[in-house]
């Protein structure tokens, strides 16, 4: 195990992560405010992947901005919210982007948590260069935790997720997770095909930060 901590980081690696964590939580705020004030569910809202991955995005931003460093525990939640906000930006931009039609400044949240988070995490990495121990494998409680909930939530409480641009409402925050009109086969393998991604990337940022780690 590789478990010498990181070097804290200088001051503009904190300056670059401190304005990370402002511009998520301006994003991610503003969002759930009008999903408020819509009426919409703000169960529904904090239960997308996209809206997860920039808030354990935001919480380590913040610990970096404040400590330097992703040490200890924080690891895991790190490497989570790395890989998480990796394979939103990815997803986005390959599969659901033009799906809604958009107006205003939720055009602006959605470049914040679609685009700048997950750019913005990526330079972040470079500019932190951590060095990860095996405990951050443990990031993968959440990705498996986010899955069970969707899909048992989808079949047992049929909550009403907004559907591409003029179709129904969804059991499940994705389409591509949608197995009443896809079936379970489609499904299955897009979550392993996911899952390899989500490992990939894992371990690409593990096995870079303890080359390039201060």
């Amino acid at each position: 195990m590789h478990d010498t901590p990181s070097r804290p980081a200088g001051l503009g690696v904190r300056l670059w992560f401190g304005a990370m964590a402002a511009l998520g939580a301006w994003a991610t705020v503003g969002l759930a405010v009008m999903v408020a004030s819509e009426g919409r569910s703000l169960v529904n809202f904090f239960s997308y992947f996209t809206v997860q991955s920039n808030l354990l995005v935001l919480v380590t931003a913040v610990v970096i901005a404040v400590r330097g460093q992703v040490g200890e525990w924080w690891e895991p939640v790190y490497l989570a919210g790395l890989v998480g906000i990796t394979i939103t930006g990815a997803v986005y931009h390959l599969l659901l982007a033009g799906q809604q039609t958009l107006h205003g400044i939720e055009i602006w949240y959605d470049l914040v948590h679609h685009t700048l988070v997950p750019a913005g995490s990526l330079v972040g990495f470079f500019l932190l260069r951590p060095r990860l121990s095996d405990r951050a494998w443990w990031f993968l409680a959440w990705p498996v935790g986010w899955v069970a909930y969707t899909l048992v939530r989808g079949a047992v409480a049929d909550p009403q997720f907004r559907g591409p641009e003029g179709e129904p409402p969804l059991a499940v925050p994705y389409d591509f997770l949608d197995a009443t009109a896809s079936g379970w086969g489609p499904v299955t393998v897009t979550l392993l095909l996911i899952a390899l991604v989500a490992v990939a990337i894992a371990a690409a940022a593990i096995t870079t930060g303890r080359r390039i780690g201060r």
